[in-house]
């Protein structure tokens, strides 16, 4: 079987992947390892679970203490392997333990339940952000220039640095941590037959008792939650609330028999318990509440009268809607984050701009175009941000908006492709320029991020169907939609391009229309067949 691993470009991640790549290897397989710009472990794991429902991959590789509690319809946990160390560990200059650190030592780690526990026992802790890698982390604490290092014990032996440990944080960690998951397609029954040999019985069900308890609680943003379970003849289950300013939080401990139903039913009572005690109050203030009055919509029957939700910033798909009458509320689910890069765009013979974020973010990033390269634009949008900052443009499509619109006219020939982009962007691009004889490399310079929540008075619409249709037009729009706000089977979806079908397709969302044209005026044809079909039927 050919399988592709998927793994972003950190140390950690590659070191895994490549573990996993071995194993498969040795059971006759051939394995290629796929991998992707580091964007931070949150958005990683979206570009990982993005990656697969656009069929970029066919494995992708979490640690269970990053991946979110919920679920992605359409993909399946095919395995959690024999977990590595659950604990945190410390590793610090000339060999010190936590103890015997000087006050006002650096640490660099990442989150805030480590920084929580740490303060705990040392509040005169200073702490910088775990950057660029751990390795290099661990590099600097050796040539003296860092004080420590507080990091997964299990994230420092998988990359084979574990002499470099001095000392273990003596309290719970995340959920899930020192265990990673595999995920797959769960259409792909072979492939997921094949990674269950790799599942450990044990390993599940503690990772699955320790998620189950933090999915439960809905604590503050200033509070952490730290849990471990083991499994040895009865299920046990330590739960932490904890403040980050280093006050006093609260914990619980309970034991069950050792199922996997039981080792979610644990989680739960024990956040239960915390929960009865006060725990989701910690860091909050208790806000009034306001008694909602709802009222039946009419039905709509002219496409004059609909409400369309475009799930990101105002451009030509909002403004092209709204000429047709259609009103329209263009809200951002994503936050457009420019990246640190180390590369340039020098030696290309063609720059390629896929988005007008694209063209937005080298200007922030403050590039300039190299002399004499040629410019592409996917459509007029992109083209005019282009042409505002004093370029010319020598090949956007005419007839239609979108990458495979400008693939249909570009000339087969030779030459260094360089296409600046959002790391998220598939990989189908770049490959369909190297089919045609060029040399062609993303260089990511911004992502996507889903922002922490979807506003108010559009989620209350959404929840009351006010809307009558939603027009997806990337595949991680969709995955934000299904993050913050869910599907509303009263609202029609409206898929526009390849890659939002084919992973709505996947997470198993009804789709009222699709088009592969980026065009406002498609979309708006689409809308108004779902319009009269819905009117013929009420």
């Amino acid at each position: 079987m050919r399988i592709r691993v998927g793994a972003k470009e950190s140390d950690v991640s590659v070191a895994r992947a490549d573990d996993l790549a071995e194993q498969l290897r040795a059971k006759g397989h051939d394995v290629e390892i796929v991998l992707l710009p580091d964007t931070g472990d949150r958005e990683s794991i979206g570009q990982l679970r993005l990656g697969l429902l656009r069929d970029d991959f066919d494995v992708a590789i979490h640690r269970m203490n990053r991946m979110p509690t919920g679920s992605v319809p359409g993909l399946k946990l095919a395995a959690i392997p024999v977990r590595g160390d659950a604990r945190d560990a410390l590793c610090a200059r000339d060999g010190l333990q936590l103890s015997g650190l000087p006050d006002g030592s650096v640490l660099a780690t990442q989150g805030p339940l480590r920084r929580a526990n740490v303060r705990r026992l040392r509040a005169e802790m200073d702490f910088e952000d775990l950057k660029p890698s751990l390795s290099v982390c661990l590099d600097r604490v050796a040539a003296g220039t860092l004080d420590g290092v507080v990091a997964s014990a299990a994230d420092i032996f998988v990359i084979g640095r574990e002499e470099a440990i001095t000392d273990y944080v003596p309290f719970v960690s995340a959920p899930g941590l020192g265990a990673v998951g595999y995920e797959c397609r769960e259409v792909d029954t072979d492939l997921v037959e094949l990674l269950a040999q790799f599942d450990d019985q044990d390993s599940r069900i503690c990772a699955i008792t320790e998620r189950a308890a933090r999915a439960a609680l809905n604590v503050h943003e200033s509070v952490s939650v730290g849990a471990f379970a083991q499994r040895s003849g009865l299920l046990t289950l330590k739960v932490e609330v904890i403040p980050h300013d280093g006050s006093q939080g609260m914990s619980v401990q309970m034991g069950m028999p050792t199922s996997e139903f039981h080792a979610i039913r644990c989680g739960q009572r024990a956040a239960e318990a915390l929960r009865m005690r006060g725990a989701e109050q910690i860091g909050r203030e208790q806000a009034p509440v306001h008694e909602v009055q709802t009222e039946d919509r009419p039905v709509t029957t002219d496409i004059c009268q609909a409400r369309v939700l475009v799930p990101r910033e105002e451009g030509r798909m909002s403004l092209g809607l709204r000429a047709h009458g259609i009103t329209v509320d263009a809200v951002p689910l994503q936050r457009r984050d420019v990246l640190s890069v180390s590369s340039t765009l020098e030696g290309a013979d063609w720059v390629a701009f896929t988005s007008r974020r694209a063209v937005d973010s080298i200007r922030e990033l403050g590039w300039t175009l190299p002399r004499g390269a040629k410019v592409a634009a996917v459509g007029p949008g992109t083209a005019d941000a282009l042409v505002d900052l004093g370029y010319t443009v020598d090949l956007v499509p005419t007839q239609g908006w979108g990458v495979n619109a400008l693939l249909d006219i570009w000339p087969e020939g030779t030459g260094n492709v360089l296409v600046p982009g959002s790391a998220l962007l598939a990989p189908t691009f770049v490959a369909s320029l190297q089919a045609k004889g060029y040399t062609a490399q993303l260089v990511p310079v911004y992502t996507m991020k889903v922002v922490e929540s979807a506003p108010a008075e559009v989620v209350e619409a959404w929840k009351d169907s006010r809307y009558d249709a939603i027009v997806i037009a990337s595949g991680s729009s969709a995955l934000a939609v299904s993050s913050l706000l869910g599907w509303n089977p009263e609202t029609a979806v409206i898929a526009v391009g390849d890659s939002a079908a084919a992973v709505l397709k996947r997470v198993r969302v009804d789709v009222a229309g699709e088009t592969g044209s980026y065009l406002p005026e498609d979309t708006v044809e689409l809308l108004r067949g779902i319009i009269e079909r819905r009117s013929q039927q009420s």
